[in-house]
This record gives C-alpha cells, sequence and structure tokens, in this order.
C-alpha cells in the first residue's frame, strides 16, 4: 500500500487548484468587463471555496484515512486548504493589481467616494474615510486581507462542511451500526 499524503500536502494541492481557479474566474470578470460594484465574482469565489474544500476533505478522508475523518481533521484541512487558496489567490492580486490592472485601484477608490458621497457624508469626512481607503489599498495590504480574508471565510465554511464529511470510525471495529 502506498503511503497516504499528509494532511498538509492535500490542502497545498487543493489550495493551489482553488486559487488557480479564482485567478480565472478574477481575470474572466476582468476581461468581460464587469462592473467594480458587482458581487459575482465574490460569491463565484465561495462556490469555488466551498468545491475545493468539500473536494479536498472527502479526499484526504477517502484516499489517505481509511474513509473515516473526524470534525477536527475535517475542519484543519479545510482550513489549510483555504489558507493556502489565500497565499495563492492574494500573489495572484498582488500581480494583477501592480501589473495587469493598475487602473483597477483607481477605480475602485472612485467608487468608494462615490458611495461615500451618497451616504451624505461631509467633504472632510470624505477626506478622511479616502486617506484610509488608499492605505489599505495597496498592493501588500490586498495580498495580506486575501490570505486572511480567505482563512476566516474558510474556516466558516469548513465549520459547516466538516458535519457532512466527518465520518467517525467506530471503536469497536464494525463499520455497522446495530
Amino acid at each position: 500500500m502506498e503511503n497516504p499524503r499528509s494532511q498538509t500536502k492535500v490542502a497545498m494541492t487543493y489550495g493551489l487548484m482553488y486559487g488557480l481557479a479564482s485567478a480565472v474566474v478574477m481575470l474572466l470578470f476582468y476581461f468581460m468587463n464587469t462592473d467594480v460594484k458587482s458581487k459575482a465574482p465574490q460569491y463565484i469565489g465561495w462556490l469555488l471555496l466551498i468545491a475545493f474544500i468539500v473536494a479536498g476533505t472527502k479526499s484526504y478522508r477517502d484516499t489517505d484515512l481509511g474513509g473515516f475523518i473526524g470534525y477536527g481533521k475535517a475542519l484543519g484541512t479545510g482550513t489549510l486548504i483555504s489558507i493556502f487558496g489565500g497565499v495563492i489567490t492574494g500573489a495572484f492580486t498582488l500581480l494583477f493589481f501592480t501589473f495587469i490592472a493598475p487602473e483597477m485601484t483607481q477605480k475602485i477608490l472612485d467608487m468608494s467616494q462615490q458611495q461615500l458621497m451618497d451616504q451624505g457624508m461631509s467633504e472632510d469626512q470624505i477626506a478622511v474615510a479616502m486617506d484610509y481607503t488608499k492605505k489599505f489599498m495597496t498592493p501588500t495590504w490586498l495580498f495580506i486581507f486575501s490570505i486572511v480574508g480567505s482563512a476566516f471565510i474558510g474556516f466558516i465554511f469548513s465549520l459547516i462542511t466538516s458535519i457532512f464529511l466527518k465520518k467517525e470510525q467506530n471503536p469497536f471495529g464494525t463499520n455497522s451500526i446495530g
């Protein structure tokens, strides 16, 4: 029998696939000239994350752990997939905003400013808010937020998916109940 893959190796593999899929989605929406306000890329990104968490955890359970995985191990696997995927997505985001679409930063800042004006904020309040927004729209901060955001949302999704993916081994050595 082959040696089973480690949890980290599985998470890296599925995290890489998630990160690459996210990059493709980001590029597709960019080249389709999707409105900056659109939530579609975010929702598709979440669906991709859930799909790769489920696929990775299920693969680890069925291929490497003999068909059994506890809730905590499933939660950890899903969260690790999210973190590794966040690193890949963050690196791509850095490249995207630096080289592929540097104008997107200004589009996002303009949209943010318009939203603040629509909320009826004063010019001084808008100026202060925009100063903070600009500080966090640097490629480095976008990279960091990508990792942290992916880890957080991946942890939340993994809390839920692990309920359905866990499969405890019967302590008495039989796989049937009854």
